[in-house]
């Protein structure tokens, strides 16, 4: 990967560890979190989070709207959380979350993308310009409003 193809924000969040995994693998909850996700849904006889569960992520940019299929790539309790979008494509961007613990009460969280397609100008999401900027520009947001949900 490269810059322009990745991206990340991290924030000090006043929770455990634990509590804030349970948030952001909440998909009723994690889009309240983001300036584009609107809305989750379970698919194919998915639940619940755990690797391998696929969902759908309804998104709105401006006066665009879009949704995308997503796979649970990891999921480690109070540690990580990763999807890829879409599942099985060459070129699919990986979401993360990464939580470090810093005290029992407090924890450290980096949300992350990986995004190869941004340098594919012939795929739609590499001809938008700024895109990789609007998408870690999107990941503050996200961190800054995990942060706030625990004040």
């Amino acid at each position: 990967m490269s810059a322009a193809t990745e991206g990340s924000a991290t924030v000090d969040v006043n929770a455990s560890a634990t509590d804030v995994f349970a948030y952001l693998t909440d998909l009723d909850r994690l889009p309240g979190l983001s300036p584009e996700n609107v809305r989750c849904e379970f698919l194919e006889g998915s639940t619940e989070v755990a690797v391998g569960a696929t969902f759908r992520g309804h998104n709105k940019a401006r006066d665009y709207e879009w949704h995308a299929d997503c796979v649970v790539t990891e999921f480690e309790p109070a540690k990580a959380f990763a999807y890829s979008v879409p599942p099985k494509f060459e070129h699919a961007t990986v979401w993360r979350y990464d939580i470090t613990p810093t005290g029992d009460a407090t924890c450290t969280v980096t949300e992350s993308f990986e995004a190869p397609l941004l340098e594919l100008p012939e795929i739609y999401p590499g001809k938008i310009e700024g895109r990789r900027d609007n998408l870690e520009q999107a990941c503050q947001t996200t961190m800054n409003n995990l942060r706030i949900a625990f004040e």
